[in-house]
């Protein structure tokens, strides 16, 4: 199962080519910040990008490879464990 943190319409555009998602959709609009890479999407056709801006409510970001985010940390989050 994949843990999609910017629920976004990944067919969705601006005139330079960025998606674009509503932050406030965020799972933690707290830890986005341009630069930042996550998983963008929904459980059907997601992707990982990186957030280029963050104007007013909206998230513009680009859709990367696996091999690119690899590059920025790792990819596996492990679950949290019940107490």
């Amino acid at each position: 199962m994949i843990y999609i943190d910017l629920p976004a319409d990944l067919n969705t555009e601006d005139d330079r080519g960025l998606n674009i998602a509503r932050r406030s959709d965020a799972v933690d609009p707290a830890k986005l910040s341009p630069g930042a890479v996550l998983v963008a999407g929904a459980s059907g056709a997601w992707s990982w990008a990186v957030i280029d801006a963050i104007e007013d409510d909206y998230v513009y970001f680009h859709q990367i490879s696996g091999r690119e985010a690899s590059q920025h940390g790792p990819l596996i989050t492990p679950l949290p464990r019940p107490a």
